[in-house]
């Protein structure tokens, strides 16, 4: 046990300090998520027999979670090339500047922006089930 965390801080490069940190954060993704599973299951019906007006709630709904995500990934993207007098007036935005470089906001963009599209399409089709 005692070998286990500088054979982890070797493997990944985090130190032991930071673990907490990315405990505490992992619990909070994990949790903040958990309502929305719940939610999900309990507005998830049989789409095909679902009138209009209610697969239009169910696209606003998937819209409602999956721009934040989008925004997150911009914000990521754009903070780099942000001046610091942006910073200074918006000091709540920089803890969500977590990702360097400009590939990985641009693969999450990309990700939810593909489920949004797939998401609408078999919602307005009617089928849920491929």
């Amino acid at each position: 046990m005692d070998y286990l965390i500088p054979a982890l801080g070797s493997a990944t490069g985090v130190k032991m300090a930071q673990w907490k940190v990315i405990l505490i954060f992992s619990l909070k993704v994990f949790l903040f998520c958990v309502p929305f599973i719940v939610l999900g299951l309990l507005i998830e019906y049989d789409v095909i027999r679902v009138p209009v007006r209610n697969r239009v709630i169910k696209i606003c709904v998937g819209l409602l979670f999956a721009v934040p995500v989008f925004l997150f990934g911009l914000l990521n993207f754009i903070a780099p090339r942000l001046p610091d007098a942006f910073w200074d007036a918006h000091p709540a935005l920089e803890p969500l500047w977590i990702m360097e470089g400009k590939w990985s906001p641009l693969v999450l963009m990309v990700i939810v922006v593909l489920f949004v599209l797939l998401y609408l399409l078999e919602t307005i089709g009617g089928e849920l089930t491929k």
